[in-house]
């Protein structure tokens, strides 16, 4: 049984390519099929990650607006929360997800305390 990998609309047999064992970035893979691998096109990939980076921040920036909200109602300082909420909605555009010329270095990127998985 051959065992394919659809990469667009073209479909390789895994058997001649060496894949990547990283799916983290699967839809941003492209064959070369001279040299036999898969590698992952960086540029899709950035937008891979920045998308991964949207939906870890729904949970904070909720939090944040409820903290938000509460400090408010209680005349509390709210400084911190603005700034805490817009490094969150600055942190799709970090300037190490421009840089990063591997799917290792883009990874380790991990913008405003976030959890990127």
């Amino acid at each position: 049984m051959t065992t394919l990998i659809k990469i667009g609309a073209t479909s390789y047999d895994a058997a001649d390519y060496e894949v990547p064992a990283e799916r983290t970035f699967r839809g941003a893979w492209e064959a070369n099929a001279g040299a036999g691998v898969i590698s992952v096109d960086m540029a899709p990939a950035k937008d891979i990650w920045r998308d991964k980076i949207r939906q870890a921040r729904i949970k904070p920036l909720a939090a944040l607006d409820t903290a938000f909200m509460k400090a408010l109602e209680t005349g509390a300082s709210t400084t911190q929360i603005v700034a805490d909420k817009q490094a969150l909605r600055d942190a799709p555009s970090h300037a190490d997800i421009a840089a990063a010329t591997t799917p290792e270095a883009l990874t380790a990127v991990q913008p405003a305390g976030l959890e990127i998985i």
